[in-house]
């Protein structure tokens, strides 16, 4: 082939990759004063008397951190938190559920996250934290032959919840508990930075996802997304940013609905109408498409929806159930 048909094909990859790289230089940035109302928070249950953190190695010999909320029952609810803090903040329902002795609870911090794996904001690769829950099961399986395990979470650790019954190894849990789960910006559910929450760097996930595309992950380390916490809700164990693989663990497969469809039939799913980080509206919907139940909870936002305890009652119902 003459050099003068060839130069133009071999320049195809030059210039794809160039343009790929040079998308990566492009940092994400937080623009805009607001975010999710943490008061509620504040507001809420007393989050005092937290069970102490312990810890399990997973199988790359990383140690990552989790909180145990005992109750004498087979039943063991492991909750995910959202982006960006750790497992604390949902001590209130933990205590409430084992408290009432509907099951054992663990809060635990996703790698990457509060004294879980060595790199704050990053982890190895996507699919690493459905390795970490795997793994995790199979500790708590060993203290009780007889458990049923629900996973569940709320916010991003909803979607993570709903990934993981979606993954090769949801076979190792019995039913999926969704609390205002993210379902990415793909869903009609998504709000512009999940209402001042979320900021990503569209240039550089781009960049990333075309070096991807080719097998590059070279380059998968870098961040792509940060979180506008207010700095008096701030202590020094927040996330405040996540590297592209985090990011991409952290949420819903591509295909969304995918995704969904894969939760059991009588998984629960609850949002709070006032919801503030997500298109409440949109749910019915959705989920009336997928055929699985949705229910919007009156008078509560993205967290007061996990300091209600009408909210508790409500799950510790349908805990039993299952």
């Amino acid at each position: 082939m003459p050099w003068k048909f060839l130069l133009p094909v071999l320049l195809v990859p030059v210039i794809y990759l160039t343009i790929a790289v040079s998308l990566t230089f492009f940092a994400p940035r937080i623009s805009g004063a607001g975010s999710l109302n943490f008061d509620r928070l504040r507001d809420g249950p007393d989050r005092q008397d937290q069970a102490d953190l312990q810890t399990f190695l997973a199988r790359d010999g990383q140690s990552l951190s989790f909180a145990h909320y005992p109750a004498d029952s087979h039943r063991h609810l492991i909750l995910l938190h959202g982006s960006g803090y750790h497992g604390e903040y949902l001590a209130p329902l933990a205590r409430h559920v084992s408290g009432s002795g509907t099951a054992n609870v663990y809060l635990m911090n996703i790698r990457g996250h509060h004294m879980s794996g060595k790199t704050r904001g990053d982890i190895g690769y996507v699919g690493q934290l459905e390795d970490d829950i795997a793994d995790f099961i199979v500790e708590r399986r060993k203290e009780d032959p007889q458990a049923r395990f629900i996973l569940g979470g709320h916010s991003s650790g909803g979607a993570l919840a709903i990934r993981y019954a979606a993954s090769n190894q949801s076979g190792s849990i019995d039913n999926v508990l969704a609390l205002a789960p993210i379902l990415g910006h793909r869903a009609p559910t998504a709000l512009q930075s999940s209402g001042g929450w979320a900021h990503i760097s569209l240039p550089r996930i781009i960049g990333l996802s075309m070096l991807n595309t080719v097998g590059i992950h070279a380059r998968d380390h870098l961040e792509t997304i940060r979180f506008n916490l207010p700095e008096s809700y701030r202590n020094g164990t927040e996330t405040l940013s996540y590297s592209w693989r985090l990011m991409t663990n952290f949420n819903l497969h591509d295909d969304y609905k995918a995704d969904l469809t894969a939760l059991p039939p009588t998984a629960l799913t609850l949002v709070g109408r006032d919801d503030e980080a997500m298109n409440v509206d949109a749910f019915p919907n959705l989920f009336n498409e997928i055929q699985r139940p949705i229910e919007v909870m009156d008078g509560a936002d993205h967290f007061s929806l996990i300091m209600d305890e009408s909210v508790y009652e409500r799950i510790e119902d349908w805990l039993r159930q299952v």
